[in-house]
Order: C-alpha cells, then structure tokens, then sequence
C-alpha cells in the first residue's frame, strides 16, 4: 500500500529508526547551546579588541604634534593703563579693582619675532575689543544678538595677526557691568587657532561628552517612562530623574568652555543655564515626592511655589535689565539650599519612623546627587568650576538605583496582571469569570446598543452522574468554544455552574436569530461527536438593548427569557420582547 500522507521530517532516511520527542528535544537543546557559545566567543574577541584599543592608546606615543599650555600661553608683560594715564603691571591671568561697567584697558608689546597668527582671550561675561597697533582687529559684543541682559556671555575672543606686527602694541579693552567679573582678565594664548581649539578640546572635550552623554541618556530614560506609563498605566520615577538628567546636561553644556562650537547663539544657551539652576529644584521634589509616596505633598507643594516665584523674579529683574541673573544667582543657591533641606528633615523623619526602608536604594543614590549638586553650587563662590562633573556622578548613581528600583517595580507589576489574569479568567473555559465579564459587557453597552443572551447548558448534573464530571467539564468546554466561534465581536463569559453570559453590540434582531440558531446547529454537532456529551442541550434567553441603559434591567429580562424556556421543554431559545408581547 501507498502511504499517501507526508514525511514531515525529511531529513530522516527511509528506513531509519523514528525520532523520538525527546531526542528532538534534547538536539534542540544542544544547537542551543552551540549558539550560546558561538555569541560569547563573539563577545569576548569584542571585549579583547576594545581593551586592546584603550591599553594601546595607553601604553604607545601620541603621533600628533603635542600642543602645551606653555606653547600657546602669550609670555609677554601686560600694563593697565589707569586713569591719569599711568601704567601698571597686571597679572595675568588676574582680577583687577574695577567699578561695574567701567572699561579696564590692558596693554603690551609683541615681540619682534613674532609671528603667530593668531590671538585669543577668554571673555568672563564681558566686552571684549582688541587693537592691533592701533587699530581695531577684533570686536565681541552681543548687544544686538542677546535676547536680554547687560552682559555678553562668556566665550573665546580671537584677532588675526601675522609676522608684521611684529613689535606693534596689543590693546585688549574688557567691560563687565557686573561686580564680580568686572576687572577679571583670563590666559592670553597666541598661536596657529587650530592648535588653541585641540588645546580646549584636550582639557574640556571629556566633560562635555559627558554631557551629551547624560543629555541622550535623559532623552532616553524619559521615553522609556512615558512607554511604561502606556503600558503598566502608572507613573514611574523614571520619568522625573529623567527630567532632572535633562536640567543637569543642559547645565553641563551651557557651562562648557566649548559651547560656541556647537551653538550659534551661545547668550541663549548661557541663560539656560540659569533656567535650569532655577528650576532644577522641581523635578527633585517631583522625585523624591514620588518615592516617599505623597507622605510629605504639602511640604514640597509649598517649596514648588516657591521655587516658581524665584524663577519669575530673578526672570523679570533679568528682562527689565534691573539685574542680571548672575547678580541674583544667590536667590536661586538659598532655595536649593532650603529644597535640600526640605528633603533632608523629611529623610530624617523616614529614619526615625522606620518608612525609609521602602526607598533604601534611591536613598542613596539621591543623597549623591544632592551632595554633588551643592559640591558645584559651592565652587561657584570660590571662581572654581567643576563643569559638572560631579553633578554627572551624582546623578549616574541615581539612574542606577531608580533603574534597578524600577525593574523591581516591574516585575511586580508583570505578577500583579498575572494574578489578575489568572483569577479573573474560568480556567475551564478560558473565558472570563462573572466580575470581570460583567464589568466587560456593561462597558461595552455604555458604547452601544446590542443583545445580551442569556445560555444555560442542560442536563449537566445528569453527564455527571452517568459520565462522571470529567465529561462533565468537557461539555462546558464545548459550550465556551462554540460560543466563542459564533459569536464573533462578542463579550462571553463564564458566570458559574451551567450558566454563560454574552453581548452582542451592534446586531439587529434578525441577525441575533441567525447567530442563535447557529450556535445551537454548532452545539449539535460537536456534542453528538461524544456519547457522553450527547445528552447536552442549550437554553438561551435574549433580550435587546439600547445603548447606556440600565444592565441589571437588561440582566433580569434575558434571566426571565431563559427562564421560560427551560420552564418550556429547553433546548430552545426566545428573546424577551417576545414574551411581552404574549
């Protein structure tokens, strides 16, 4: 005889022994593993070559030309020309004793072999005008290109020269309208530009990675939080560090010495840098609020409105050019003071009552920051800039802890819904149990008018008896399947025993008779396929419904429905309306 049916596993000969199930299995397994394998292979020749790359940037000479402080540092004598005309001599780099908005005139003399072609100064929130034997060769003043403000903002200033100016005198005029960096005179450099730029690029490249770093990674983290929002439909943490990641790396970027390179108007930027500093206290108390699970809201509500009245002060005081935001830095530095110290008697009171246990990990990686922050806000006092880089650490240590506290929270959440699942769905069925199917149906009916059926199966205690309860069960199972199949876009479930409940949004009644009759067809045929299923039969109860009508009204009419046919030989179905008419 031919076998017409089909080898599925043609790569068995004819002949050969049959494959068991378990050794499919275990051959599974084992091409599993040689894959395992073959990625950490791949994985470890990455990590070889990538350390062999940092050890040998390491270990091997530099191939470009090396660019010192030294060798771009300008070594000539600078005079400040005074009032009466006399000269003295100035320190650079050094602050003199100059009244607010009063230009301060610095003098030298190139030497005559010079021959760079380029000089360059830092500018500290100032003017900055050079002149080259007298006359005017570079100019940076942004009063026209700022939106608002008496200062320009920081930046390198550089003037063309060349060999021919050798022993021609160098002017470099500077005018702060602020106290604190008024009279303030930076490292002259001198030199190819290019060579000036690696130099800042050597010192500051690193730091301002760091920032793009921390400015994607908070980009990063808040998509991530707004995904899991929609998914789990709850706020996570996340979202509020990834807020205060965005404030710190816009701070970092705003203070880099290498701003005007990747900004064209480096003024906005710098005072977005006040912004932040300004607002920065927000998302902290958003943060730490969160964490501490709304035990301390009024505090921090009352610290919120008071960081929003500093931000529009020291913002009107700005516009109105009463005083620039440097002047009113101070207001701003008092109230992450007094917001950290919020935090803090808030974090001592946890302790004492025993509740900090619950956050022990963003405890810590939040107590980081904030000592970072006030590491940085502390320097700025002391003409010191960290530019940030401890505020990176503190807050990388606070991603850590909030990512891990955030997995943990998910992996609750994943066996909450499980739970859920499992015990709002028949594990019989499969379909969903009372509550749930309920809650369900009378959603849906908010939306749309339809039919609610009522469907009791009958004859089960006798299946059980005769058949025992297996058959019994198995019955049941017919009959959630079947309604499943025939009533398509519908809300079925299980209410307990016999008994399934279902609604049909948007059906007429002819349709619904259509339906019924095929679901009872369907029945038919496959409980007579079993003998001990074929003493099974439906009784259907239906009743027609408008839309956001009263479900138990509904509920008991089709109730009343089905209980007329099982009144009335069962096996049959009839809709409400009907009996009304009666």
């Amino acid at each position: 005889m031919k076998d017409h049916g089909q080898n599925p596993d043609k790569g068995i000969k004819a002949g050969a022994a049959p494959v068991s199930f378990n050794e499919v299995e275990k051959l599974t397994e084992e091409k599993y593993t040689i894959r395992k394998y073959k990625r950490i292979l791949f994985y470890v020749v990455i990590c070889v070559l990538l350390a062999a790359f940092l050890l040998g940037q390491y270990i091997y000479p530099s191939e470009r030309e090396p660019v010192t402080e030294e060798s771009i540092t300008y070594t000539g004598t600078f005079y400040r020309v005074l009032a009466d005309g006399t000269k003295e001599e100035i320190p650079v780099p050094g602050k003199c004793d100059v009244p607010a908005g009063e230009p301060m005139v610095i003098r030298s003399v190139l030497p005559q072999d010079y021959h760079e072609n380029t000089i360059a100064i830092r500018s500290s929130l100032e003017n900055v005008r050079i002149y080259i034997g007298g006359e005017l060769r570079a100019v940076y003043d942004t009063e026209n290109t700022r939106p608002f403000g008496k200062n320009s903002a920081s930046g390198y200033v550089f003037c063309e020269t060349s060999g021919e100016d050798a022993g021609q005198e160098v002017r470099i005029e500077l005018q702060s309208f602020t106290d604190k960096y008024s009279g303030v005179v930076n490292t002259v450099y001198c030199g190819d530009k290019s060579d000036i730029w690696a130099y800042m690029f050597h010192c500051y490249f690193m730091v301002t990675l760091v920032a793009c770093a921390m400015l994607f990674a908070g980009l990063v983290v808040l998509i991530i939080s707004l995904v899991l929002d929609i998914i789990y439909k709850t706020r996570f943490d996340l979202e509020y560090l990834g807020w205060c990641m965005l404030l710190g790396a816009v701070w970092m970027l705003g203070e880099s010495k290498l701003r005007q390179l990747f900004v064209s108007n480096a003024s906005i930027l710098s005072n977005m840098c006040f912004f932040v500093v300004m607002l920065c206290p927000v998302p902290i108390m958003f943060y730490i609020d969160s964490v501490q699970q709304g035990r301390y809201r009024k505090v921090y509500h009352v610290a919120e409105c008071i960081t929003y009245v500093n931000f529009v002060l020291c913002t009107a005081l700005q516009v109105l050019n009463i005083a620039d935001f440097i002047s009113t830095m101070f207001l701003s530095h008092m109230v992450i003071a007094g917001t950290f110290l919020t935090v803090f008697i808030t974090i001592c009171r946890d302790l004492i009552k025993g509740t900090a246990k619950h956050y022990k990990l963003p405890l810590i990686g939040l107590v980081a920051a904030m000592i970072a922050v006030m590491l940085e806000v502390t320097a700025v006092y002391r003409m010191v800039s960290l530019s940030g880089i401890f505020i990176a650490t503190g807050l990388v240590v606070l991603l850590v802890v909030t990512l891990i506290q955030t997995m943990d929270r998910i992996r609750e959440l994943e066996l909450a819904r499980q739970r859920e699942a499992r015990e709002s769905l028949d594990y019989l069925t499969g379909l969903p149990m009372r509550h749930k199917g309920e809650a369900l149906i009378l959603e849906k009916m908010q939306k749309q008018g339809g039919c609610l059926g009522f469907v009791d199966m009958d004859n089960l205690k006798k299946i059980n008896d005769v058949y025992g309860h297996k058959a019994g069960d198995h019955a049941l199972r017919l009959v959630g399947a079947t309604l499943t199949e025939c009533m398509k876009n519908a809300v079925v479930c299980r209410l307990g025993g016999d008994e399934f409940l279902f609604y049909l949004p948007e059906v007429s009644e002819a349709e619904i008779n259509m339906r019924v009759r095929k679901l009872f067809d369907s029945f038919r045929a496959a409980k007579n396929a079993a003998a001990e299923t074929s003493a099974a039969s439906l009784s259907c109860g239906l009743c027609m419904c408008r839309q956001g009508d009263n479900f138990e009204e509904y509920y008991i009419k089709a109730d009343k429905a089905l209980y007329y046919v099982k009144q009335n030989g069962k096996n049959n179905y009839r809709f409400y309306e009907e009996l009304e008419e009666q």
